[in-house]
């Protein structure tokens, strides 16, 4: 019993993988569905949520998202600004940066 459990507790976390096409943007993030894992101790510390996001040839940190089957990001930019990417169950996705005045739409699919 202990082999199969050290042999399953050290493989690594299975994530869904979701690229999008906005508007002729390539989009890739992951969300591990663990992160959203309640905590096991009330005493235990708030948990980080993080995934990297790559945008054609930008790579940035951001805090991944998930409602439901509503999925997507979170992050800061520079000079204070803001961006977000939502994609729908339909796999219909939207991506805004109000700073710099950016929208994008387009479609996500979903690989595990």
């Amino acid at each position: 019993m202990q082999a199969f459990l050290c042999a399953t507790l050290t493989g690594p976390a299975m994530a869904d993988i979701i690229t999008c096409d906005l508007s002729g943007t390539a989009v890739q993030f992951e969300i591990d569905r663990s992160q959203f894992a309640p905590a096991i101790d009330t005493q235990e510390p708030a948990r980080r949520r993080v995934t990297t996001v790559r945008m054609d040839d930008a790579q940035f940190p951001a805090e991944p998202i998930m409602i439901g089957n509503t999925m997507g990001f979170w992050a800061e930019g520079l000079g204070g600004s803001e961006m977000m990417m939502v994609m729908q169950a339909d796999g219909s996705a939207v991506f805004a940066n109000a700073r710099a005045g950016e929208h994008l739409s387009g479609t996500c699919e979903v690989a595990q």
